[in-house]
């Protein structure tokens, strides 16, 4: 049987729930030197040491990765849980990305982490043994436009590929840009440091499957070789405290409503 890229549904949302919130004071730049384990299985946004309004930031993803709202939804929940805060932005910083309340700042936390969210589910349901038999690479493509795309991909697969293995994995001068399911290049790409998309902020790229023929012509595999599922468990310990999220709600108008003097 064939199969399209599959629909992350519960793997996505499972991976999503698992996460738990992480309060900071830190920056981009300092976040990204936390360990990736402790990067993927936290909710956090850069300087953000409000832990309500992490809650509400989670609540949007969970609700976005389930498809049970959309995007705008989602912000303006986040714009009103500011709003409640008596948020104002810092002295000349309003509508850019360290002014909380912009739909820039928010739209970017709400669309990473419901991609990575997607990402980590079709990765896991790749991981069928059926699938790493009929499918056991990956090729690096574009799989969105931008109107200004990255064109160093091609450098950054060579310089991952290096420092990683460079069996199992093409160079981007052969003309693609294909490794095989597992290979640690995927995670030395990605600057999330995880093997999933997406691969940057506001990247466009993004991986197809790879049918075990073509992998066998480019020299990555042989007939033979078989590729063993990957087991990332969340640990079910990683969840936002009740009292946190008791105090996030909502009327069935959507408008925030805020309780028991609330966390934020």
């Amino acid at each position: 049987m064939l199969f399209s890229k599959p629909q992350p549904f519960a793997e996505a949302l499972a991976s999503s729930q698992a996460k738990t919130l992480l309060p900071t004071s830190l920056g981009t730049r300092d976040l990204q030197k936390l360990s990736p384990d402790i990067r993927e299985r936290s909710r956090f946004s850069a300087k953000v040491r409000s832990a309500g309004h992490l809650a509400v930031l989670d609540d949007g993803v969970n609700d976005l990765a389930a498809g049970q709202i959309d995007l705008a939804t989602a912000r303006l929940r986040l714009k009103q849980f500011l709003q409640s805060t008596g948020y104002v932005p810092p002295e000349g910083k309003a509508g850019g990305l360290q002014d909380f309340s912009s739909d820039r700042r928010i739209d970017l936390q709400l669309r990473i982490n419901t991609q990575q969210a997607q990402g980590y589910g079709w990765w896991k349901q790749g991981q069928d043994p059926d699938l790493l038999d009929a499918f056991p690479a990956r090729e690096f493509v574009r799989v969105e436009s931008r109107a200004v795309p990255r064109t160093d991909w091609p450098e950054r697969w060579n310089a991952a590929r290096a420092a990683t293995i460079t069996d199992g994995a093409t160079a981007s001068d052969s003309g693609r840009m294909v490794a095989l399911v597992g290979h640690p290049i995927w995670k030395e790409l990605n600057r999330f440091r995880v093997e999933y998309e997406p691969f940057d902020f506001g990247s466009g790229m993004g991986t197809e499957d790879v049918a075990r023929a073509d992998a066998m012509a480019l020299g990555i595999i042989a007939r033979d070789t078989q590729i063993f599922p990957q087991e990332r468990p969340f640990n079910e310990n990683l969840q936002a405290t009740p009292e946190i999220r008791s105090d996030i709600r909502f009327n069935a108008k959507g408008v925030f409503v805020y309780q028991r003097g609330g966390t934020g």
